[in-house]
């Protein structure tokens, strides 16, 4: 059987989208490889391994990482010129600030993997020590950027990643056309299409109280807890108020309510993904309010629960309405509330769920479909009978 080793900040019990991801794709390789995670850690702890159910996790430490600055630095660079031009200090302190992780090339040498995903753009290490691209004896190299910014893709760090990968793959469209704007096609990029799933059987049950509320449109302005939140966006009363008879669930974190003209109702449930599922199935449409994310998880899983979306223009989710024509996107407060009393009209609705239902199901429905897909990107030629 292969051996892959994932390199990656994104592991843990964290539930992050870009967690999630990780793991989805360390769990579709599992099926026909042994799969060792490298975990970059910061702030640094000694280097360590352990089980984590059927994969083993070497803990490395990230040192001298100063994520928040690197954050702020990292949103002004997604913007700076339209992404054309990134000055080389700009991504050079990027890099710097990203920390470094000096013992990822020694436990890779004693894992001696067949290939090496590299899971986010953020890989502080020396990647030349994994050989040439193609050499006889080298592992496989994939990318797995976790960003559609060309700004960051042409960036010093990161199209060094590129120049060593054999492959690379993207959560959405948009990041695959990025991809190949930013290797000019020299780099094989593919959509990887992730088997999300979704348990219809739990979503057919409403949450507790909410059938009372008549019809309702579900508003996202913070998930999972602990997530990205816009500090000011569109109000749960501003938004109700121009729907008519129409109610507006709303999440935002540990907070979950419904209200109508008349009444609002605390949900005491737990913020988990199920409950998410069971709200988004019985919506008019899913409204998503936060911070564009790189993955759009939660806009796949409204449109294979059948439900249309209002998304971000611009954004990963924005890439899956667009494709799927599933629902519609908005660039300004006004345009979402526009947006949103667009799809009270029932026909359309249901045209937008129908196409996204279907386009989710192909893409995104199917987890031996997506576990043959990672298989194929990462081990290619490599593969053996398992």
């Amino acid at each position: 059987m292969p051996r892959v080793a994932v390199v990656t900040q994104h592991w843990g019990s964290r539930a992050d989208e870009l967690t999630e991801t990780t793991r989805l794709v360390a769990g579709a390789l599992a099926r026909h490889a042994t799969v060792d995670v490298v975990h970059l850690l910061a702030p640094p702890e000694p280097p360590r391994t352990s089980a984590d159910s059927v994969f083993g996790v070497h803990q490395v430490p990230l040192h001298g990482a100063h994520p928040l600055r690197a954050s702020i630095l990292r949103a002004a660079l997604g913007t700076y010129d339209r992404g054309r031009n990134v000055p080389r200090r700009a991504a050079t302190i990027l890099h710097d600030l990203e920390g470094s992780a000096p013992d990822v090339p020694d436990v890779l040498a004693r894992l001696a993997p067949d290939a090496v995903v590299l899971a986010g753009h953020h890989q502080p290490w020396d990647v030349g020590t994994l050989g040439v691209r193609g050499a006889i004896g080298s592992p496989r190299v994939v990318l797995l950027p976790y960003t559609a910014e060309g700004s960051i893709l042409r960036s010093g760090p990161v199209s060094r990643l590129l120049a060593r990968a054999d492959a690379a793959g993207a959560a959405h469209s948009g990041e695959r056309r990025a991809l190949e704007v930013a290797t000019a096609g020299t780099v094989d990029a593919r959509r990887l299409g992730l088997g999300v799933g979704v348990n219809r059987s739990a979503a057919a049950n409403r949450l507790f109280g909410v059938r009372f509320f008549g019809a309702y449109v579900l508003i996202i302005r913070s998930f999972p807890p602990g997530g990205a939140r816009w500090e000011r966006s569109v109000t749960h009363d501003v938004l109700r108020s121009t729907l008519g008879d129409i109610s507006v669930a709303e999440i935002d974190g540990d907070t979950w309510r419904i209200g109508d003209k008349e009444n609002t109702l605390e949900l005491p449930v737990s913020p988990s993904r199920v409950n998410l599922w069971r709200l988004m199935a019985h919506a008019i449409a899913t409204v998503d309010l936060r911070p564009p994310g790189p993955v759009g998880r939660e806009t796949i899983d409204s449109l294979l629960l059948g439900t249309p979306v209002v998304v971000p223009e611009g954004s990963a989710a924005h890439e899956h309405a667009a494709d799927a024509g599933g629902g519609l996107w908005y660039r300004n407060d006004g345009e979402l509330i526009d947006s949103v009393r667009a799809l009270s009209d029932r026909r359309l609705r249901d045209r937008l769920a129908v196409q996204g239902k279907l386009w989710a199901d192909r893409n995104h429905g199917d987890m031996d479909d997506f576990v043959e897909r990672v298989r194929d990107l990462v081990l290619g030629d490599r593969r053996s009978a398992s």
